[in-house]
């Protein structure tokens, strides 16, 4: 290989030299008033000692400038490993909790941070839980300013901010704007759950609903209590609607709302119980003890028990009759024994009535059995018992 390469060049070599002797060549530039003329190997010469010559002076710059190249780039590689270090050092004070030295460091390494975006909200949110609000506002501005597509974040830092100090419908106003930009953004969703129940809008909310069940927001058990808490308070809203209105509408409004909800929630016990007492509140004892008969003969519960012996439906006796057929199947029940002195003092049977509620005392003692009695002894005309049961009541409700 290497002979060939010799011969290569001295083949070359030998040919150039030859077309120097054979033909020498001649060129003439002109310019201007002046002219230059010499042989075409001549300018041959000259065009490659020129371009030794730029080849030799670029070595020789990059031997004196590089050396300062380096030193700048080192330096400026240094300098942002160490704001990158303080950076580190303030996200790790902040999920310590020291805010003060978070702020601090989260500041002072923002401006030369390759994410400023995260040092101005870190610093923000410690600002706020040092309380000084006023700073996390305007740390919260700086962001905006170094981060202008940074809007999601900015927005729930400063949406959870509003939410702590129960600025509800400041908070509600971003969580719209942002849920409108991504609808299945899981942490808006939440936060929008929790403005809207801090509002107590619990139509909004449930419009909300499917939006949670879609983009599984909660698990099942979560979402079902949330379905369960929208679902009672909207029908104690609308009872109290109906009660002050006095309308037919309004209740059937509530019956409605009822019938609309899925299976699932209906069979809720905190649904079940708001609404039978909203029907017991208008009026509708009926509807609510017939509705209660039913729930108890396939999920026995104390509330529901307790709430059958306070509901009263258009026939007393059969309502009796019915609680007593349950006493067989539970003798020792004190919730159902509560409820059966409850409905032997509408039957006006106060011996009956006497012997239920002295049985579910001895069973559990409780204030609701001890009110009971007292109002019974004043029935029977016997008023020291009376003040006396009201005076038991009192005290076990008060160290209760």
């Amino acid at each position: 290989m290497l002979l060939l390469i010799v011969a290569l060049i001295t083949f070359v070599g030998g040919f150039v030299a030859w077309q120097m002797l054979e033909s020498s060549g001649y060129v003439l530039i002109a310019f201007g008033n002046y002219t230059i003329d010499m042989s075409l190997w001549t300018l041959v010469l000259l065009v490659l000692v020129l371009w030794v010559l730029v080849r030799l002076l670029k070595y020789l710059l990059r031997i004196i400038i590089e050396p300062g190249q380096k030193f700048f780039r080192n330096r400026v590689s240094v300098r942002d490993q160490r704001y990158r270090k303080r950076t580190a050092k303030g996200l790790l004070q902040f999920i310590e909790g020291r805010w003060s030295q978070a702020r601090n460091s989260l500041k002072r390494a923002a401006k030369h941070s390759d994410m400023p975006l995260v040092n101005y909200l870190a610093a923000a949110n410690a600002a706020y839980e040092l309380g000084d609000k006023e700073d996390a506002n305007r740390l919260l501005v700086k962001a905006e300013q170094v981060a202008p597509g940074g809007e999601l974040a900015i927005g729930l830092a400063q949406t959870k901010m509003y939410l702590q100090d129960e600025r509800y419908e400041e908070a509600l106003a971003i969580l719209q704007r942002l849920h409108q930009s991504v609808p299945d953004h899981p942490l808006v969703l939440r936060l929008l759950e929790r403005a809207h129940r801090g509002l107590k809008d619990w139509r909004s909310l449930e419009k909300l609903l499917p939006d949670l069940r879609r983009f599984k927001v909660y698990d099942k058990p979560k979402l079902l209590s949330i379905e369960a808490e929208v679902y009672s308070s909207l029908m104690v809203v609308l009872a109290a609607q109906a009660k002050r209105s006095g309308k037919a509408e309004d209740t059937e409004a509530l019956v409605q709302l009822w019938q609309e909800m899925p299976r699932g929630i209906r069979e809720d016990k905190q649904v079940l119980l708001s609404y039978i007492s909203s029907l017991h509140q208008l009026g509708e004892s009926n509807l609510a003890e017939s509705l209660l008969r039913k729930v108890l003969k396939s999920h026995w519960d104390d509330a529901l028990v307790r709430l059958y012996g306070i509901v009263g439906g258009d026939d007393p006796q059969k309502q009796l009759i019915i609680a007593e057929a349950w006493l067989r199947e539970r003798p020792n029940d004190p919730e159902l024994m509560l409820a059966l002195g409850r409905l032997s003092q509408r039957n006006q049977l106060w011996g009956k009535a006497r012997d239920y509620l002295e049985s579910s005392l001895a069973l559990r003692a409780q204030p609701d059995a001890y009110a009971e009695l007292a109002r019974l002894m004043v029935q029977l005309g016997e008023h020291e018992k009376s003040a006396q049961y009201y005076q038991q009541g009192l005290m076990l409700s008060t160290h209760g």
